[in-house]
């Protein structure tokens, strides 16, 4: 088959391929880029085809390729909400942290202490770090946090 056989095959069965690519996936785009990869194949795969079979070739070309872009695309959407449902288990799970956290800091009835519970536990800042923010000495952060934690156990065990 030469390029001139190869243009009118292209002319004459564009249409209707474009057409069954087009009812096959509902997307533009995809049948354009799918009508291009079917030629493409045929020119690679096949240059001695009879000539009254070309046309069903084509077309049994393009629906090949069509099924393995609908599986593709179905095994990168069930990927993606697995993964989707994933993130909410953990988003589901880390506001239920929160909430148990923000439950323990209310237990903490001093103001003072429930911000040096907060910025020690929850935010992770040291002794020291902890101290230059709320603007009080090491020592009286320390002592916050002992009572702090003193009053949360009391709670629980009561």
């Amino acid at each position: 088959m030469d390029i001139k056989d190869l243009e009118d095959l292209y002319l004459s069965c564009k249409p209707e391929l474009f057409g069954y690519l087009l009812r096959i996936l509902h997307n533009k785009q995809d049948a354009e880029d799918l009508l291009h990869e079917s030629f493409i194949r045929l020119i690679r795969a096949s240059p001695d085809l009879p000539q009254d079979r070309i046309r069903f070739y084509l077309l049994r070309i393009a629906k090949n390729l069509a099924i393995d872009l609908i599986r593709k695309r179905k095994r990168i959407g069930e990927y993606t909400s697995h993964r989707e449902m994933l993130y909410y288990r953990w988003d589901i799970l880390d506001f239920e942290i929160q909430e148990e956290v923000s439950r323990i800091l209310l237990m903490v009835s001093n103001a003072e202490q429930r911000n040096v519970l907060e910025l020690r536990l929850v935010q992770g800042y040291s002794i020291k770090e902890t101290a230059r923010i709320l603007n009080k000495s090491e020592g009286s952060v320390k002592s916050s946090l002992y009572r702090a934690s003193k009053r949360i156990k009391l709670r629980y065990i009561s």
